[in-house]
């Protein structure tokens, strides 16, 4: 197991173990979604491993991730709150909300899921723009 591709925190590690308490382990899928806001974030999932999935094998978990989105999003990152999962990669942030899912703002609008472009106020779309603007000085 290479651990620069996929890290896992003792966090991450105790969530399952205390899930998997009494019940036969399962394959962890890590996927890449699209949330609220038009995030890309990764979600979890218990499945079997499929011919086009890379496995790691890590504290006695295996964890199946899609062998391209591997090769474009590694670093992984698999932390817990101690409630839920918070995964990241190159260029997918952990899941965060802005008030409501689905594509709706805070103010119950409907976002574009581009925050160059769009006219609502959400709280990502602020911190969204502003870090455009601080990169670009």
């Amino acid at each position: 197991m290479e651990t620069n591709i996929i890290e896992v925190t003792a966090k991450a590690t105790q969530l399952l173990a205390e899930h998997f308490k009494n019940k036969e382990k399962s394959a962890i899928r890590l996927f890449v979604k699209l949330g609220g806001c038009g995030i890309r974030s990764f979600g979890v999932a218990l499945e079997k491993p499929k011919k086009t999935d890379a496995i790691f094998t890590i504290d006695g978990f295996q964890y199946i991730i899609n062998k391209v989105l591997v090769k474009n999003a590694q670093p992984i990152k698999v932390d817990s709150d101690g409630f839920g999962f918070r995964i990241s990669g190159k260029g997918i942030a952990p899941h965060h909300g802005c008030g409501n899912c689905g594509f709706m703002c805070g103010d119950g609008n409907q976002c574009l899921g581009n925050c160059s472009v769009c006219k609502l106020k959400c709280g990502h779309g602020r911190r969204n723009v502003a870090k455009k603007v601080k990169e670009k000085t």
